[in-house]
């Protein structure tokens, strides 16, 4: 397996299995997983996206991944071998198992209602906005599952209850759970116990609205919301180019976006049905655009790993502002309503101390003054300011002189952008979910 390409995952998987990184690495190369949907399952829609979700994203922290489907489920079958190629490139095909018996497997997902004894085995299903985790001995032989109206929600988070259990039992970690979710309530409880919850509008529902930050957990949101009844226009904002190590963690994400523009890549995306504005943009420099072309919609998206950027979100005070994160083996969204008692993100996050002010933080890499980068970002670069950078810093910006701060700046964090070896670990299920 190529490192960077899954350092997030691996890095996660080594603080689970208490294992060096380069292990993890090597153990996932090796590893062999089995996605499968149940025959009587294979018309439904639900179960179809569920099928594919996992797929995809087992696919982003193991290459080694086979299917067991309907022999006339053709579709399916071309569309993971798709999803191989974009993840793992060429070097990689989904192999079709049509004797699911076949032992050998590390980990196996099967999407529909039988619970197999071994307790490397997990099943998944869901109906409207419940999704279903068996996994491990339960002593159970099916899974409830009650049909209702197609609800992607439910089908999506069902695809990443699966997946994280696939990932634990290839480490050698396999939960025993037998749990049921509702992503309307965020209730958890015993099978049968929840309600399938409301069915989904039928008419669509006109989106106006700001995302801010579109990486690893806006790709998550990003795919849900394509198969929602949602229209509308959308401001993409994120000033990064996708770079190889995003494929893992980035569910909408391949190996052919590497060096695209984030944001682009949201847009491309939730196209057509959500005209998108693509802003490759630092969130301070975008916020400019507020005092002269844009207003603040009633409704603003965000997912940052940057807590000084989330409180600044915060205090525009949109009528509702949705904060998702995720980290480790944890998901998070916080929804602030500006007329509510709910906590805000000022109060619920505080700033930690590796977090510099922003203005500060660029300033250390583009060698500009910090106080001119935050009062007066569209201000052309002088010779003085050149003058007085760091020595380092003043042949690139000698080709900058007489253009915008804040363009440059744009340019030399991204063009420039160097690896960091303290990276978050991340996985598909977790940023998805």
């Amino acid at each position: 397996m190529e490192r960077r390409a899954y350092s997030r995952p691996a890095r996660l998987g080594a603080l689970v299995a208490d294992l060096p990184e380069e292990t993890i690495l090597g153990l996932l190369s090796k590893k062999r997983i089995l996605a499968r949907l149940e025959t009587m399952f294979s018309e439904d829609p639900d179960a179809r996206e569920t099928f594919v979700f996992t797929v995809n994203q087992v696919l982003r922290f193991c290459p080694n991944v086979s299917i067991c489907v309907d022999k006339s489920a053709n579709d399916l079958i071309e569309t993971c071998r798709h999803l191989a190629y974009r993840v793992h490139g060429s070097e990689r095909v989904v192999d079709v198992v049509r004797d699911d018996t076949r032992t050998g497997f590390d980990a196996t997902v099967n999407v529909g209602m039988e619970v197999r004894e071994e307790e490397n085995s997990a099943t998944v299903n869901s109906n409207g906005w419940i999704a279903r985790l068996a996994a491990g001995q339960q002593g159970k032989r099916f899974l409830e599952h009650k049909p209702s109206g197609f609800n992607p929600i439910g089908a999506l988070a069902a695809g990443c209850l699966g997946a994280g259990a696939a990932f634990l039992a290839t480490l050698g970690k396999p939960i025993v759970a037998s749990t049921e979710m509702s992503l309307f309530t965020y209730e958890v409880g015993s099978f049968g116990t929840l309600d399938a919850g409301p069915a989904l509008p039928d008419l669509a529902l006109r989106l106006n609205a700001f995302l801010v930050g579109c990486g690893a957990v806006a790709n998550g949101w990003a795919y849900a919301v394509k198969r929602l009844p949602i229209i509308g226009a959308l401001q993409a904002i994120d000033r990064q180019s996708l770079r190889i190590e995003n494929v893992g963690p980035y569910v909408a994400a391949g190996r052919d976006s590497v060096g695209k523009r984030k944001a682009e890549l949201i847009k491309a995306l939730l196209s057509p049905k959500i005209e998108v504005t693509a802003r490759a943009d630092q969130w301070e420099f975008f916020k400019i655009r507020l005092k002269n072309e844009l207003s603040i919609p009633p409704l603003i998206i965000t997912g940052l790993d940057n807590v000084v950027t989330r409180h600044s979100v915060q205090r525009l005070w949109p009528e509702t502002l949705i904060d998702m994160a995720a980290g480790g083996l944890g998901s998070q969204v916080i929804v602030k309503h500006r007329n509510s008692d709910g906590q805000c993100i000022l109060n619920a996050l505080r700033i930690p101390n590796s977090e510099a002010d922003w203005a500060r933080d660029l300033a250390s890499t583009a060698g500009l003054n910090p106080h001119l980068i935050a009062s007066d970002p569209t201000g052309e670069i002088t010779q003085e300011e050149i003058d007085k950078a760091p020595v380092d810093k003043q042949f690139d910006l000698q080709s900058a002189l007489g253009k915008p701060r804040c363009g440059y700046i744009n340019r030399r964090t991204l063009d420039l952008e160097s690896d960091d070896p303290n990276f978050a670990p991340a996985v598909p299920f977790d940023t998805a979910f």
